[in-house]
């Protein structure tokens, strides 16, 4: 039995060394989906989607990991050939007694949390459940007896029948569990368009607009040297620079002037700048003042990590100071100075 969880332990230990990348790299996509849908954060949705990562990456370890370091030799070797006999896990439990029995139980235990998942995320019935928890199993099933679809010149993990029937199972009683967590199928909807709001927002909206800019860069870039590939490099690096801050000025001064204070990111996030009654002069110098301080950013970014540091890292900390004293960013000062219309 100890050989039993000892496979299992090492297992959950690969995908807990992945995990925190997996979720690194979908912060972002997340935010970016849930401003979109429901134009707001929802803690217990990022939190779900947090632990399928976790789940998916255990599903993966512990059923195709670990893989023979020398196939030829593996294959040459062993004969791995699919079980078809449904419900013989089930008699293997008079012969092999107690593992035989935890085998049957973590076919069951390892697909509950996808069950839980659907019901808690989805307005699905059980029968769909089902569907989807068999739909799952096969694929997982398929991809041992193909050896990775390929990868390996032979099958080196068992293609068992009852895997599909106790996987299916397990997604079922995971979906009746599910009753017991809190429903995140409905969740309240934010604002359309709000003008107050949080850091978290607007970065992702300020990032959106950056990789909208970057895009357009790198694709005039590419036309430019598929057309004109006599141009020297000084000329292609200036062009660069003056297409970036082209495209900065379009994005962050003349579309929230023409647009009642939306970027693109803001478009997408479901953010307006203008939080306050201005006179049109009195928005021209605070969208000025905000592009400067975001070209502050970038010419930091720019200047690379030894030279731009101390730029960045003074930007950041007075951006932080400003939002936590005043739950503004440094450049509405202007409305200290300049009253807004009542």
């Amino acid at each position: 039995m100890t050989a039993f969880f000892t496979t299992f332990s090492s297992s959950f230990q690969l995908a807990i060394s992945f995990w925190p990348f997996a979720a690194l790299l979908l912060t972002f996509p997340l935010l970016v989906v849930q401003y979109m849908r429901l134009r707001r954060l929802v803690v217990g949705r990022m939190v779900m989607v947090y632990l399928v990562v976790l789940y998916a990456l255990g599903l993966v370890a512990f059923t195709l990991y670990p893989m023979p370091d020398n196939p030829a030799w593996f294959c040459a070797h062993h004969a791995v050939s699919p079980q078809l006999h449904p419900l013989a896990s089930i008699m293997d439990i008079q012969a092999e007694g107690l593992r035989a029995v935890l085998q049957v139980v973590m076919n069951i235990v390892f697909f509950m949390p996808f069950g839980m998942f659907l019901r808690v995320m989805y307005p699905v019935r059980w029968y769909m459940v089902v569907l989807l928890g068999l739909v799952l199993s096969l694929t997982i099933e398929v991809t041992q007896l193909t050896g990775a679809f390929g990868l390996y010149p032979c099958s080196y993990r068992l293609f068992d029948v009852d895997d599909l029937l106790l996987n299916t199972g397990g997604a079922l009683v995971g979906y009746w569990c599910g009753r017991l967590l809190p429903d995140l199928r409905n969740v309240k909807h934010g604002e359309t368009v709000t003008t107050q709001p949080g850091l978290v927002r607007r970065l992702v909206a300020f990032i959106l607009d950056v990789v909208v800019v970057l895009v357009v860069r790198t694709c005039i870039g590419i036309i430019l040297y598929i057309t004109m590939p006599g141009l020297a490099g000084n000329t292609v690096a200036g062009l660069s620079y003056g297409i970036l801050a082209g495209g900065e000025l379009v994005v962050q001064l003349i579309m929230p002037l023409m647009t009642g204070g939306q970027t693109i990111g803001g478009w997408m996030t479901g953010i307006s700048l203008d939080d306050r009654e201005r006179s049109w002069p009195h928005r021209l110098t605070m969208y000025l003042l905000r592009l400067g301080y975001i070209g502050l950013f970038m010419y930091g970014i720019m200047l690379g990590p030894r030279a731009g540091m101390p730029v960045v890292i003074g930007w950041l900390g007075v951006t932080l100071v400003s939002w936590w004293r005043y739950r503004r960013l440094p450049y509405t000062i202007i409305d200290a100075v300049w009253p807004c219309r009542r």
